[in-house]
């Protein structure tokens, strides 16, 4: 007899996207007066993941699309099934830029790119 049900209702549902976008700001409390490069915006990340869940939050993968270095804003991409591990390494991660505190906000979250633009 097979245990398997054929029935409608019973399925295994995968997300329908396999990708989040988030568009992330670097932000201080003061007016931070130095350049951030698409390179410092990538290793703040890589350090929020690092310092948060080590290792495994390092292999995360992170894929940065768009990087604004007037306003400090960029676009990543990030597997679905790692969304929940970037996200809070991201909001509990604080570094420092010439010497003042900064930290990473998540703007927008969508499973579609278009919608950030």
């Amino acid at each position: 007899m097979s245990t398997v049900s054929n029935k409608a209702w019973f399925k295994n549902f995968k997300p329908v996207q396999e990708w989040q976008y988030l568009k992330i700001r670097i932000w201080s409390d003061e007016e931070l007066d130095v350049e951030i490069t698409e390179v410092s915006f990538r290793m703040s990340i890589q350090q929020a993941l690092q310092s948060i869940f080590g290792q495994v939050g390092a292999s995360c993968y992170i894929n940065v699309l768009d990087w604004n270095q007037y306003h400090n804003e960029g676009i990543i991409k990030v597997k679905q099934s790692e969304l929940t591990t970037v996200w809070s390494s991201m909001l509990n991660h604080q570094f420092v830029v010439a010497n003042k505190a900064c930290a990473l906000d998540i703007i927008a979250s969508s499973a579609h790119l278009i919608s950030l633009a």
